[in-house]
């Protein structure tokens, strides 16, 4: 009850920031305090990363379309990319992403050659995060004079996997029923209730305005979401969605905080995940060389949120495009202790910043043991996961 309670009071606070804070509620300054705390990992070697990131700017859905139907779009405005797609501003954010892995691993844990055993990629199965994938990886692997095979091209094919659609763990919402009717039961807690009634006025006006019923989080999401993907094809919101676009964002922080309101919702959205990142952590502490040192997924806003959420390090916001969380495994040198630090880079290209994860003390580097204990709710089998989904008993 604990961590429902500070989500709790992470709401509370967040629906009352400023605009400029909406989406992150984090400085990306690189004039604060980052290199001070850079420093403090001086005593540290980077030994693995796993990176998850969201995919660049995109066109609307289908679904996202239905909440505001009418004359006012058609399917031309979206060519040549189509619907829920890719978008060239999209592309150019999932390069930056790449860029900005590159500088960060650069002979660190990737070299500059393309090493198959260093690397690896896996993307959800849709198109606009393969292409934002393709994007970093030619920004991290240009090729070097010796995997040059084209003169005029600065470019190489360098692979990912894909599981298909209805094997995907990382796409818990479509996936597993049971965290959808967890998170069905979350919407009616008092608390929550509490938190959305003051809102009911703004569901009344955005049903008028669109001709459809608005009447829960998670369409308003859908409808901020929709704003959002016409404005990356030069569709501007209508005046009367831009004089309550501050409340929409804020009901928008208050979908996140549900998605993930307790450690169940935590573990079922990334407890497989989580449970990969420490077996591979584990077999390095170990000695085994066959784990790649930076581990790369290219998925959506809410896989961002959601490890960030299993790790501490979660403030109730929407990850915007290019977004990216890296858990950073290390070795104190000082000590030969192993451990994680959290980074977060909330605009494509960087800066990161470390977040300190919960329960360490605020240090930037939590140590392994810690780190176990603090996560170990959060974590789930691929068989749990499949078992448990399906148990719709709430």
């Amino acid at each position: 009850m604990e961590s429902v309670y500070v989500i709790v009071l992470m709401i509370v606070a967040y629906v009352d920031v400023q605009h400029a804070e909406e989406t992150s509620g984090l400085t990306t300054n690189p004039n604060n305090k980052m290199g001070m705390v850079e420093n403090r990992l001086t005593d540290t070697e980077l030994l693995m990363s796993f990176v998850v990131f969201r995919h660049g700017d995109r066109t609307p859905d289908q679904e996202e379309l239905d909440k505001f139907p009418g004359d006012h779009l058609n399917n031309n405005i979206f060519f040549p990319y189509g619907k829920k797609a890719l978008t060239n501003k999209g592309k150019q954010r999932g390069f930056r992403v790449g860029e900005y892995l590159r500088n960060r691993y650069n002979n660190k844990l990737i070299s500059k050659l393309y090493l198959p055993d260093e690397t690896s990629v896996r993307t959800t199965d849709y198109a606009r995060t393969k292409m934002t994938a393709l994007t970093a990886l030619a920004a991290i692997f240009p090729p070097t004079q010796a995997q040059r095979w084209n003169p005029f091209l600065n470019w190489q094919p360098v692979p990912y996997d894909t599981e298909p659609h209805e094997d995907d763990d990382l796409l818990y919402y479509y996936n597993c029923p049971r965290y959808l009717k967890l998170r069905e039961k979350v919407y009616g807690l008092p608390e929550v209730q509490k938190l959305i009634k003051p809102y009911e006025s703004l569901f009344k006006y955005l049903s008028l305005k669109t001709g459809t019923n608005i009447t829960t989080l998670e369409d308003v999401f859908y409808l901020d979401n929709l704003f959002q993907t016409l404005a990356n094809v030069g569709v501007n919101p209508p005046t009367w969605a831009q004089e309550v676009m501050p409340k929409i964002k804020e009901i928008t922080k208050i979908e996140y905080a549900c998605q993930f309101y307790d450690s169940e919702l935590i573990r079922l959205s990334t407890g497989i995940l989580l449970g990969d990142i420490l077996n591979a952590t584990s077999a390095a502490m170990t000695g085994d060389k066959e784990q790649p040192n930076l581990q790369l997924y290219s998925a959506h806003e809410n896989n961002v949120a959601a490890l960030m959420a299993a790790v501490g390090v979660f403030k109730p916001h929407q990850p915007k495009f290019g977004s990216a969380i890296l858990l950073e495994f290390r070795k104190r040198l000082s000590t030969g202790q192993y451990g994680f630090t959290a980074v977060y880079a909330p605009d494509a290209g960087g800066p990161g910043i470390i977040l300190p994860i919960s329960g360490c003390g605020g240090q930037p580097f939590c140590d392994y043991d810690t780190f176990i204990t603090l996560t170990k709710n959060n974590v789930l089998s691929r068989s749990e996961y499949k078992e448990q989904c399906f148990i719709l008993d709430v």
